[in-house]
This record gives C-alpha cells, sequence and structure tokens, in this order.
C-alpha cells in the first residue's frame, strides 16, 4: 500500500499553470520540497559541474542504457541552463545534509500526468533510501500542487533499485519493452510504472 499523501510537504510551493497553443504548461516557481532526509530545490547554475559529474558516471549511464555524456563543461553548461529554464520541464536539485546528491524531473506533461526521471549521483550515497523519498515528495508535489492524475515512469529490468523505488511508492508495473542501449549496443528490457490518484 502507498503511503497516504500530505499536504504539508507542499507547503513552500507557488503554481503558475500557463497556456500556449492550447496546451498546459506547469511552469512551477517552487521554494523547496522538504522531506526527512533530501530537500528537493530548483537547480542553479553552481549546480552544473555537480550534474556535469553525474551525466559522465559510467554506472548511472549504464543504468539508463546510455552512454556517459561526452561534450566539454563549457557545452554542458549551456545545455544544462537551457534545460532547467524549459517550462515544460520540472527540474529538482536533490540535496542531503545541504549538499547537492542527485537530479529529479517530471516532464512530458500529457493526459493527466507526466513521467518522473532521478538519478542520485555519488554511488555510495545510491541504495540508501534518498531516492524512496525524493519519488515519495514527488507524488505529493505532481498530485496536491499540479493536480495530475497520473505519474509513470521506467527503469531497465535489471535495475533493482529503482524497481524497489517505485514499489515502495505505491507504482504498478504496466508493461514492457525493448530497448536498445546506447551504452553497450545490447538489448534490454524496460519496464514501464505508473502511480495513480488514490481518490
Amino acid at each position: 500500500m502507498a503511503p497516504p499523501l500530505e499536504a504539508g510537504a507542499l507547503s513552500q510551493c507557488n503554481i503558475v499553470v500557463l497556456q500556449r497553443e492550447g496546451v498546459a504548461i506547469h511552469a512551477e516557481e517552487v521554494e523547496v520540497l522538504r522531506g526527512e532526509c533530501v530537500t528537493l530545490r530548483p537547480p542553479r547554475e553552481s549546480d552544473v559541474e555537480a550534474a556535469y559529474a553525474w551525466d559522465r558516471d559510467p554506472e548511472l549511464a549504464a543504468w539508463n542504457g546510455r552512454s556517459p555524456i561526452s561534450i566539454s563543461l563549457s557545452a554542458a553548461r549551456r545545455d544544462y541552463l537551457a534545460r532547467w529554464e524549459d517550462p515544460s520541464v520540472k527540474t529538482f536539485i536533490m540535496e542531503a545534509e545541504g549538499e547537492p546528491i542527485g537530479m529529479v524531473t517530471l516532464y512530458d506533461f500529457r493526459n493527466g500526468g507526466c513521467e518522473l526521471g532521478i538519478k542520485i549521483g555519488p554511488q555510495d550515497l545510491r541504495g540508501k533510501g534518498y531516492a524512496t523519498e525524493a519519488v515519495e515528495l514527488l507524488i505529493l508535489y505532481a498530485f496536491g500542487s499540479l493536480g495530475l492524475e497520473v505519474v509513470r515512469g521506467s527503469t531497465l529490468s535489471h535495475n533493482e533499485r529503482m524497481r524497489r523505488v517505485f514499489e515502495k511508492n505505491g507504482f504498478v508495473q504496466v508493461g514492457d519493452g525493448s530497448i536498445l542501449s546506447r551504452y553497450d549496443n545490447r538489448r534490454y528490457t524496460e519496464l514501464f510504472y505508473e502511480r495513480r490518484r488514490e481518490n
């Protein structure tokens, strides 16, 4: 059973919903989402180097079926800053004890829902429960503040940690498919999950 939704964690959020060409774009201005161990906050320019290091990590890249990024830091800086300002994507930096440890993203807003992406940067902090708490905060935010009906996510079948994160947060596997990894050019099974708002 999924944990109950509580509005208290979202008291710092100010939501703006913009309309562009008939499509609702969620361009939130969020101060922070606070949990017991993690804080989710908007990215800053000072986060670029940490994000760059995470995206160059071969283990993280392999979990996502892609190669580590190979562009220069200055090119990556332009890409990150442009992406972080995109009103159709909501990116948060995950902090623990005041230090950035990962990134979470809500994107592909459609059909009353969105996709969720997450990464924990430092290898020694993976598997410690930070991702589980961050996903819980994002669910509260997506259902409570954004008024969405469903949050979707996916992971490769061998990523046991992410599968547990989804399951602990009440996600249900709704399908699977085959993906060709850009990391090692092998085929893997991708599992699709979703969590629907409880009425």
